[in-house]
């Protein structure tokens, strides 16, 4: 997508009683042993007088083609998950007056968890200024559980948010970047929008929401267990069965198309279910497992 040019600061002024659309540039490395191996993707901030959501664009592009229609009335068809390719799956959405609420869908079970964001982010604010994008910035520092994040944010647009969860600081956040820069949010472009939707739920998860499963309300702690007991059902749960419990396959195959022993097949597939973890040990996600009082990298070394 071709993105906007910043507009100016004259013209944010002039047209800040409408709804805006921010444009972050997402950079990121999943596996901390391999920083240099980057990934992005573009996500977007929408923000009314009523609150912000933060999510992936890509879901927005997704969503508007599922929405097109065939001569007959019926929607495009899609090969396999829709969302297969978007890389940030979590939704942000902050209302005014509350407090900020995650959502994500995950697990065996495929629920659909909203998490209350409670933990104050105490930032450190410092003189140090720059310009970025025609923007007087100013830095601050944070750390977010166990992360340290420098943010440089905005008097110029009175919005206290900015991407992810970030929020409290008295402008929006055109940066943030983690201490080891392998993650990092950068604005980029801006637009009007006629509305923001602050229930926002992805197209597709909503449908399989209302069609198999049931919304999850967590705390942080609770979700901090959730995702720590999803690592080990990815890990251990690896031979299909059936509701009683049987195994539905008596045969087995390696990787290569050999036939091998079920004690075999479940010390191997473990084995390569380990590796995929430690692959993604540095996704943001992954931080809620870590808790405040940890440095992530530090302890996603020792696995």
């Amino acid at each position: 997508m071709k993105l906007i040019t910043i507009i100016s600061v004259l013209f944010i002024g002039i047209l800040y009683g409408q709804n805006k659309r921010f444009y972050y540039e997402y950079n990121f490395a999943n596996d901390s042993a391999n920083l240099k191996n980057k990934a992005k993707e573009l996500l977007a901030l929408d923000a009314s007088a009523d609150g912000t959501i933060f999510y992936s664009h890509r879901i927005n592009q997704i969503d508007s083609l599922y929405n097109l229609r065939d001569p007959k009335g019926s929607p495009p068809k899609f090969l396999g998950y829709p969302y297969r390719d978007v890389l940030f799956h979590e939704v942000i959405i902050s209302k005014k007056n509350e407090t900020p609420k995650l959502y994500f869908m995950g697990g065996p079970t495929r629920n659909y968890y909203e998490i209350k964001l409670d933990q104050k982010i105490n930032w450190t604010i410092l003189p140090d200024t720059k310009v970025y994008e025609n923007f007087k910035v100013q830095k601050a520092t944070a750390k977010v559980n166990g992360r340290k994040w420098t943010a440089w944010f905005t008097k110029e647009i009175p919005i206290n948010s900015g991407p992810y969860y970030f929020n409290g600081l008295p402008g929006l956040i055109l940066i943030a970047e983690d201490d080891l820069n392998s993650h990092s949010f950068r604005l980029t472009g801006i637009s009007n929008i006629e509305t923001v939707d602050l229930d926002f739920i992805p197209m597709f998860q909503s449908k399989q929401l209302t069609s198999n499963n049931t919304k999850v309300i967590l705390s942080t702690k609770e979700f901090k267990k959730l995702l720590i007991s999803n690592d080990g059902d990815f890990v251990n749960n690896v031979i299909p069965s059936n509701n009683a419990g049987e195994v539905v396959s008596s045969k087995f195959y390696d990787s290569s198309g050999n036939e091998v022993s079920q004690t075999d097949y479940i010390k191997n597939q473990r084995e390569s279910r380990r590796k995929i973890l430690k692959r993604n040990n540095n996704k943001l996600i992954n931080d809620f497992k870590i808790g405040v009082t940890e440095n992530p990298l530090k302890s996603r070394t020792k696995q």
